[in-house]
């Protein structure tokens, strides 16, 4: 046994035959090309919604609490239950919010598509106190930026119904619109913040 001697089999690179020497090249299906173009287009889809979308960021960055609304640069929020006008601005002071105050006849506009087509009068944050308007946030009523007048009473609290305000005994029942900021949820510039300040 300790004699034997053990044979291998050798070749030699000279000796491998000119089929195993030529693979040919194994081809892609032709699926593949087209899965590389669809992945391109992909990417190039994909590059230009990253700039859209950081063109349009900062709108993108407002968040309302569930069942408020964002429309511009605020949240809006309708009652579903009926109270006093007292009973509304508490409701919207409860929620770090205010009874809504008509910036223009554009925001006017839009608390009617928040109470429906047809609505009953909802409470904004508008009251008289001996014949002089004023909104809860102190400011007097302007009837020219709005495009409105009132009816001239001692006492009373403004609603929004339809097309117009109207003036109602502030022990009536409504339901009530209430606003507030949104959550701002990316960092805000200078500038944006400033501008964001002067529209409160």
């Amino acid at each position: 046994m300790a004699g034997e001697i053990v044979y291998a089999d050798l070749k030699h690179l000279g000796d491998v035959s000119s089929a195993e020497k030529h693979h040919a090249p194994a081809l892609c299906p032709w699926w593949h090309g087209l899965l590389l173009i669809a992945g391109g287009l992909g990417q190039l889809i994909l590059l230009v919604l990253v700039v859209l979308l950081n063109v349009r960021a900062y709108a993108g960055c407002k968040l309302c609490p569930q069942d408020w609304q964002l429309h511009g640069e605020r949240c809006y929020w309708l009652s579903e239950e009926l109270g006093n006008w007292t009973r509304g601005m508490k409701s919207c002071e409860n929620q770090d919010s205010q009874l809504v105050v008509l910036q223009d006849k554009k925001e006017k506009e839009h608390i009617k598509t928040i109470a429906g087509k047809s609505p009953p009068p909802v409470w904004i944050g508008l009251r008289s106190h001996q014949k002089a308007w004023r909104w809860v946030d102190n400011t007097p009523f302007n009837p020219k930026m709005l495009g409105t007048s009132l009816q001239e009473m001692g006492e009373g609290c403004g609603t929004l119904r339809a097309k117009d305000f109207e003036v109602y005994r502030c022990d009536a029942e409504h339901k009530w619109v209430c606003k507030k900021n949104p959550f701002l949820l990316c960092s805000v510039t200078a500038g944006d913040e400033e501008k964001s300040n002067a529209s409160i």
